[in-house]
């Protein structure tokens, strides 16, 4: 399927006949649902992260904080192959299946059981090799237990991800944010408070960590068997385990290239520079991180969504969804990324003084996520339209390039040199997505009401830079965020609120209100329903 879909006979702009609302409103008010609790759920987890590190900085040097975050770091990469690319093939599948449960369950227990041995067969790696990594890179003498530890975490921590994907995949998102965005963030924060009351150094921090993350997993498993129907089976025939590879392969090894593109940083930095550094540059990424947080949360739902409208052939209508919710993401990543770039002093110095040594590095971060929040969900649409060889191949291509890039930066420039190698791939791989993305599938987000966003951004910068010479520290990072905030919504409101915003707005406003009204009048309701 390409971009000769469009043939002009699903016009989604225009208005269904006898209601002033457009004919894709109820897809984008689904994603909009969705970006909702997830902005709630990913805002609570990054909360909690911080939390998490403000208690890891506080209570450990940052020596042996550099050493978690590093083993932390490398668990976060090697979780990415353990489903072995079952999570993205579960979105792009069950909703094509939705009339078929038998081939569901079937496409279910295929992505459980490829995760069980991917994950095993990890973590045993991780166990053997741990001290090799550790002569390799920072030579702390708590690293390789640390790692070994979170290898244990590893197979729970990629099940914990796996089910979650799974809810995505059926757009049940209560139960994705539910999981993955609350309970696991919380057993972690619980797990690390108890553990550092009770005068535990790293490596009792990370077993506390272990423990908690088999208890999600537990939740995890309740939740996909009293939730969803799905019952995974592996009675599978030859033409379903090859349609199942044939997508799940392609995924793997586009997540080798990718991780060398976005992640070799954290690789080089281990060998090149030192554990503090390490833990320095953790803080910044972690800041950088919260930048996401739009596209993540309007990302739940649109990959099931698209593939779904790509299937029925109705491209002119995910071409409509698509450029509104970019406009979205680009509004709200741009007030998050001014406030960070503004006042990435004040924050960094947040997790100590040492930490604003990152300052220059949170920069080069915010700009390359900008970027790479601004072209929408590019990678997600090339996957739900088919495109997964040309991702592989764009993920093996950039990854060479940054490589040898980000091995040059960081001899020249040490820590700025490993941002600006990682925030440039970021842009440049999402800049090249969305060039594909127009010429093979004629899709592509921009028009002119893109320059209102930019604009109130603009004034909102402005505004927050006024206010240095009269305030500092941590009373500046307040009001002035205070201020900023007002600022870019007062100038979004003066350029004018678009009409589909404002429709969508007030319906999901109906929505809520009446499901908040149906909980108080009946809260034995309130746990039923499954999928």
């Amino acid at each position: 399927m390409s971009g000769a879909h469009h043939d002009g006979s699903d016009s989604s702009r225009s208005a269904t006949p006898g209601t002033d609302r457009p004919d894709d409103f109820e897809d984008l008010a689904s994603v909009s649902h969705g970006a909702v609790l997830s902005l709630g759920g990913v805002s609570a987890q990054k909360l909690l992260l911080f939390l998490t590190n403000l208690v890891l900085t506080a209570s450990l040097s940052v020596s042996a904080y550099g050493a978690y975050a590093l083993a932390w770091r490398i668990t976060r990469i090697l979780v990415r192959f353990a489903p072995f690319g079952s999570t993205p093939t579960l979105v792009r599948f069950l909703p094509e299946y939705r009339d078929a449960p038998d081939r569901q369950d079937r496409f279910v227990g295929l992505a459980y059981a490829t995760t069980l041995v991917a994950s095993v067969a990890i973590a045993l790696g991780v166990g053997v090799f741990a001290d090799r990594i550790n002569a390799a890179t920072i030579r702390h003498s708590a690293f390789p237990t640390v790692l070994r530890f979170l290898g244990v975490l590893l197979p729970l921590y990629a099940f914990v991800r796996l089910i979650s994907f799974q809810f995505r995949a059926i757009e049940r998102i209560e139960y994705r944010v539910l999981l993955n965005r609350f309970a696991w963030p919380v057993a972690r924060l619980v797990a690390v408070s108890i553990a550092v009351a009770m005068g535990y150094a790293v490596v009792g921090v990370v077993g506390a960590i272990v423990l908690a993350g088999g208890a999600v997993v537990l939740l995890g498993g309740w939740l996909a068997a009293t939730r969803t129907s799905h019952r995974p089976r592996l009675d599978v025939s030859r033409e379903e385990l090859v349609t199942f590879y044939d997508y799940a392969l392609p995924n793997t090894f586009k997540t080798i290239g990718q991780l060398l593109r976005s992640r070799v940083d954290v690789i080089l930095i281990g060998w090149f520079l030192t554990a503090s550094a390490a833990g320095i540059y953790n803080v910044a990424l972690f800041l950088t991180s919260l930048i996401t947080i739009p596209l993540i949360a309007f990302n739940q739902l649109l990959p099931p969504i698209a593939s779904r409208l790509y299937a029925d052939g109705k491209v002119d209508r995910l071409q409509a969804i698509y450029s509104t919710v970019t406009r979205l993401v680009f509004t709200i990543t741009l007030l998050l990324a001014t406030i960070q770039f503004v006042y990435r002093a004040e924050l960094l110095a947040l997790f100590g003084s040492e930490y604003t040594r990152g300052s220059l590095v949170l920069a080069v971060f915010v700009v390359g996520r900008v970027v790479g929040n601004g072209v929408g969900a590019t990678g997600w649409l090339l996957l739900m339209t088919d495109h997964q060889y040309l991702r592989l191949v764009n993920s093996w291509v950039l990854a060479v390039l940054n490589v040898a890039a980000s091995y040059y930066f960081v001899l020249e420039f040490g820590l700025v040199g490993a941002a600006l190698g990682t925030a440039g791939s970021i842009a440049v791989v999402n800049l090249v997505r969305l060039a594909e993305l127009y010429y093979l599938e004629g899709l592509q987000p921009y028009d002119a009401k893109f320059l209102k966003p930019l604009g109130a951004a603009l004034g909102m910068a402005a505004v927050m830079t006024a206010l240095r010479p009269f305030l500092s520290g941590v009373v500046l990072l307040v009001a002035g965020t205070a201020a900023g905030f007002l600022a870019f919504g007062g100038f979004l409101y003066l350029f004018g609120l678009e009409r589909r915003d404002r429709l969508v707005a007030s319906a999901l406003y109906d929505e809520y209100r009446s499901l908040v009204g149906r909980l108080t009048e009946s809260a034995p309701g309130m746990g039923s329903g499954s999928t």
